[in-house]
């Protein structure tokens, strides 16, 4: 393996240039310390998870990219709705309900332009970035991360040094795969098929930008998410065992569950798909540790729930400032030790767990939240909290008592 020169060596390493990793390179390079990505594709390219939650507000105006995000074309988004199988809608969920300001409006975005957006403001704060170079593995010297083998496109193989490692990598969880740290979630067992439609019917108003859920028989459910140009995201969400009971074949399988889904058609009335469709047979996963010596983990390659809430990219951004902090923090105190990098972890799996409970309370059969908020009409503000995803750093002991009552919780993480 070749060795570069001192020019290769680095404070941060950061794997991966998604949202995640610019991220935490951004808050991590302004405290003064030198940071680099290293992005395996070229952008733009493709990516799911288009559906931004509010409390995401605070992590990008610190970021500094509401001003380009309030000049986008991306749908504004207030709301979400719940519609039942026989087409009964539930009221919205308005974020404005428990939020004052423009923080109770997000956005649905495109993901190639947004995460370009969140690259292009690591680079503007003066973080390297290297496009096209493939991590092949992280290096370590009696058991602590002390950099990155990586692999640039016409460049061959070469070895970047760090006092610290970040896995951004998303759903290759190069860190956990290479230490065996990867498992799947209790009690969540979902696949996905999804593609893109023009023309899809939008609601009027402030309604025009909200995220639908279509709810089928068999406890799955249809993401309905508008995007520019006139473009609508649609997925399917249920267990692996009813969406492959045929074939394992995306294709047919997401033609079959949207000829099924009359609501959902009703919407699609006039819309041409303009898309392949692309599938994961298996959504959630975790990983036992999120820091190590030398080394962390954010967004995706740590852990994904269920896209039920939207939570993907909160939990992105959220555990990448949260992390950013503990990783200025150790560097400070020349201090990369497990203990002190993970200092962000038991905040935020907490605030994990919360959503966890949530989306578990989602697909009992027994359970729905209009009984729940029947039962309970002062857990509403907590619930919305949820679905805006202010569960960090807040007691919750409440409402998940409340939520308890009226279906078990699952098995501890």
């Amino acid at each position: 393996m070749k060795k570069t020169n001192g020019n290769g060596s680095y404070d941060v390493a950061v794997i991966g240039g998604g949202p995640a990793g610019a991220a935490l390179a951004t808050f991590v390079q302004r405290a003064g310390h030198r940071c680099v990505i290293l992005e395996g594709s070229t952008y733009p390219r493709y990516h799911i998870g288009e559906s931004l939650i509010p409390h995401t507000y605070g992590t990008l105006d610190r970021l500094g990219l509401l001003p380009k995000l309030r000049q986008s074309h991306f749908p504004k988004k207030y709301s979400v709705r719940f519609v039942s199988p026989t087409g009964e809608e539930s009221q919205p969920f308005y974020f404005f309900e428990t939020i004052d300001g423009e923080r109770a409006q997000t956005w649905q975005v495109e993901r190639a332009e947004f995460d370009q957006l969140c690259l292009d403001n690591a680079r503007d704060n003066g973080v390297e970035v290297h496009m096209d170079t493939r991590a092949e593995a992280v290096c370590f010297e009696n058991n602590r991360a002390v950099g990155v083998d990586a692999e640039s496109n016409g460049g061959g193989p070469h070895r970047i040094h760090a006092r610290v490692v970040v896995d951004a990598s998303g759903r290759t969880t190069l860190i956990g795969s290479q230490l065996g740290l990867k498992g799947p979630v209790p009690g969540l067992m979902k696949a996905s098929v999804w593609s893109y439609y023009r023309g899809g019917k939008r609601l009027c108003g402030i309604d025009g930008g909200e995220t639908t859920v279509f709810m089928i028989p068999q406890r799955g459910w249809f993401w309905y998410i508008p995007l520019p140009d006139d473009v609508v995201s649609v997925g399917v969400v249920a267990d692996p065992e009813y969406l492959f009971t045929d074939t394992g074949e995306f294709e047919p399988v997401f033609q079959r569950e949207v000829a099924r889904c009359q609501p959902l058609l009703e919407r699609l009335a006039n819309a041409t798909r303009i898309a392949p469709v692309r599938g994961l047979r298996r959504l959630a996963y975790k990983n036992r540790e999120v820091a190590g010596e030398g080394w962390v983990m954010v967004g995706d390659a740590a852990a994904f729930l269920d896209p039920i809430y939207s939570s993907g990219l909160f939990l992105a951004l959220a555990s990448a400032e949260m992390a950013a902090g503990c990783v200025i923090d150790a560097l400070q105190a020349d201090d990369c030790s497990a203990e002190r990098l993970g200092g962000f972890a038991k905040p935020l799996y907490q605030g994990v767990d919360v959503i966890r409970r949530l989306i578990h309370a989602f697909y009992d059969p027994q359970f729905n939240f209009r009984d729940f908020v029947d039962c309970y009409p002062g857990q509403k503000p907590a619930l919305i909290d949820c679905l805006v995803g202010d569960v960090v750093n807040k007691d919750m002991s409440g409402f998940l008592s409340a939520l308890a009552t009226m279906t078990p919780p699952p098995p501890p993480l």
